[in-house]
């Protein structure tokens, strides 16, 4: 007897927060050159418009995370329609393979949860100031009671 795997989809814009939307640019769309975009010398594509638009601090130490980006999510949402189109990305869950997928994108266990982390540092730069959005700060809120299995003994801090 063939048994199938039952997995959890659920649209991802329920899950990842606004400033994770690069990751629906297909490369070719991509900016080539994100470190012209950061130095202020190359704004093609969306990146190259998005710092544009939002200047990268002439001090890099200085560039951090804005816990307030949300409020610009409309005009971000307005220029990446420039560069990708709309679309449904499905996050599943596979406790039986120890698979989490966001769209293309698999993850075991421990690297989801290295994601996870990484959104409530606020990425490599961090959050500025050490303040989260709402968003993040939600997240947080709805993994701490979970019993979800991808997060046992796991703990934001």
């Amino acid at each position: 007897m063939n048994r199938r795997v039952v997995e959890k989809c659920f649209p991802l814009w329920i899950i990842l927060p606004p400033h994770l939307a690069h990751l629906i640019l297909h490369e070719s769309e991509c900016n080539p050159s994100v470190s012209g975009a950061i130095d202020g010398i190359d704004h093609r594509g969306f990146i190259g418009e998005v710092y544009k638009l939002f200047p990268f601090p002439q001090n890099r130490d200085g560039f951090k995370q804005n816990p307030e980006g949300f409020k610009n999510r409309s005009l971000i949402e307005n220029l990446i329609q420039k560069y990708a189109k709309g679309m449904e990305i499905y996050f599943r869950i596979n406790k039986k393979r120890d698979q989490i997928n966001i769209g293309e994108y698999a993850f075991n266990r421990t690297s989801f949860q290295e994601l996870v982390k990484y959104i409530w540092q606020g990425g490599y730069p961090r959050w500025k100031d050490d303040i989260r959005p709402d968003y993040v700060l939600a997240m947080k809120a709805n993994i701490d009671p979970s019993k979800s299995w991808l997060f046992d003994d796991f703990n934001l801090q």
